[in-house]
């Protein structure tokens, strides 16, 4: 599994998250949703010093929910290499981020899966929105963005994390950043190294279970609530809901 699969995986494991109306009832997918623009993604970057050059949770977060997608596959070494932001940086905001990737001269054109997307405003002023690449084709450039929503055209402050597509020739794609996924080695993060992408339609992914985890979480975390984990038990015939380190579980599709 290549270093960008691990990173789209992230990625769409988190599709339908909403903003919170508040800070609390963060992991939730669904709860507690509004527009007050707390999420677990500006909770956790919050929490490792020096990430950002302040405190983000309650502000805008597309960019946000990026590199949270790199720091929660890759930990927060590589995510700032991949991202091309130093510490402390000013990365939550899309200009600044696509000015990092500028400066490394890795700022492109045409686009690849993996990399960042950035849109620019509908004036042509200023960067307004990002996301992630998960797939390009002839005609199309497929992405998971944060604080969007499934109306088509850019939708900034969208409030959820969503699949979209845009024409390769869509007159607000600014350009992309590619980091560099050849410079890490692996996955320094947390659980999501443990998903493995499935390409058939019967189940979303593979998950390789750690300590700690029990089906109700993992069905919280990939199925948005937790008591749908008999459809995790179900799926890979289990008569208990017991689970060991290192089992793996087919999960289930949203």
């Amino acid at each position: 599994m290549s270093n960008v699969d691990k990173l789209l995986a992230t990625a769409r494991a988190e599709v339908g998250y909403l903003e919170k109306a508040s800070n609390s009832n963060l992991d939730s997918k669904t709860g507690n949703a509004g527009s007050g623009n707390y999420t677990k993604y500006a909770r956790d970057l919050d929490k490792v010093s020096g990430f950002y050059n302040g405190r983000k949770n309650g502000h805008a977060w597309c960019d946000v929910f990026v590199d949270w997608c790199f720091w929660e596959t890759f930990g927060t070494v590589d995510a700032k290499k991949l991202l091309c932001q130093p510490s402390k940086s000013l990365g939550a905001g899309c200009k600044y981020s696509m000015q990092y990737y500028q400066k490394k001269g890795q700022f492109y054109t045409s686009p690849k899966a993996g990399d960042q997307i950035f849109f620019a405003e509908s004036d042509g002023d200023g960067i307004a929105h990002t996301g992630l690449v998960s797939k390009v084709d002839s005609t199309y450039v497929y992405t998971i963005e944060g604080n969007t929503s499934k109306a088509s055209g850019v939708i900034s402050n969208g409030g959820g994390v969503a699949e979209k597509k845009y024409k390769r020739s869509y007159e607000r794609i600014a350009g992309y950043g590619r980091p560099d996924y050849g410079s890490v080695k692996s996955t320094g993060g947390s659980t999501t190294s443990n998903v493995t992408v499935n390409n058939s339609s019967s189940y979303q992914c593979i998950y390789k279970v750690i300590k700690g985890d029990n089906l109700w979480n993992l069905s919280k975390r990939f199925l948005g609530r937790g008591n749908r984990y008999k459809e995790i038990m179900t799926l890979n015939n289990k008569k208990t809901s017991g689970i060991k380190i290192g089992e793996k579980l087919k999960i289930p599709n949203k």
